[in-house]
């Protein structure tokens, strides 16, 4: 737990040097979520429901993008390519320990933008849950494991930086863009929602919609099977095909 304790200070510090999770992970969230306030606060939607109401649940998985998709693979990559996991082999520190401490550090980002993002709706734009937001925040850290899942994945299976980079970009922004994190997934024509809603962050986020409105049981089961398999599949993957050097 000691050994623990000290990478993960060290892998905060080393990731607060710098200014993407920063910005990436907790700014643009919040800045996302005052435009969303002061864009959609009074437009009617659908089914009685505003846009602003449903946008609640899709800003506050921004940041588990950049932290999960982007931040974690070029970290794991960059750690690969410096030899600095084929060394931590050889120490009493385990180069598993180290990776989990960077994914902490990840998640302690995500938690501060999403308490940013609830902060700016609940008391700039007195936004009133409908459902559960025990249930809520149950859901939105199970979506957190299998966006991080896929970006572990993509960090253990890429060769180097720039592939590292590459799937981590196709990923973070076609999610962010077409999962409804900041487009809203409604106004896509029909044939462009059947075809996004394969993307792993879109069933997420509809979970994360139907518990926030107060949705029924029968609405969630299908976004909850394939978070699941997301998990499961990636985890295999990733520990099928890891490379440490």
């Amino acid at each position: 737990m000691m050994t623990f304790y000290t990478l993960t200070k060290i892998e905060a510090k080393l990731v607060w040097r710098g200014l993407d999770i920063l910005i990436f992970g907790i700014i643009f969230p919040i800045i996302v979520a005052f435009l969303f306030g002061y864009i959609m606060n009074n437009e009617l939607f659908t089914q009685g429901n505003t846009m602003f109401l449903q946008s609640y649940p899709a800003v506050v998985t921004i940041s588990i993008l950049a932290t999960g998709v982007m931040g974690l693979p070029l970290t794991i990559a960059d750690y690969r390519h410096r030899h600095i996991l084929k060394r931590f082999q050889v120490t009493p520190a385990s180069p598993l320990t180290l990776l989990c401490a960077q994914a902490f550090v990840q998640f302690i980002a995500s938690i501060l933008s999403f308490l940013g993002v609830t902060a700016v709706y609940l008391f700039v734009f007195n936004y009133e849950m409908a459902g559960s937001f025990g249930l809520f925040l149950c859901s939105y850290l199970f979506v957190l494991i299998a966006m991080y899942s896929i970006g572990i994945l993509i960090g253990s299976v890429v060769p180097d930086q720039k592939a590292a980079n590459l799937w981590g970009s196709l990923a973070y922004f076609g999610m962010l863009l077409f999962s409804g994190a900041t487009i809203p997934f409604e106004i896509f024509p029909e044939i462009l929602q059947n075809v996004f809603a394969f993307l792993p962050l879109s069933q997420g986020i509809q979970l994360l919609k139907e518990v926030s409105l107060g949705g029924v049981l029968s609405d969630m089961i299908y976004p909850i099977v394939a978070m699941t398999a997301c998990v499961l599949i990636s985890s295999f993957l990733s520990i099928k095909y890891f490379r440490w050097k």
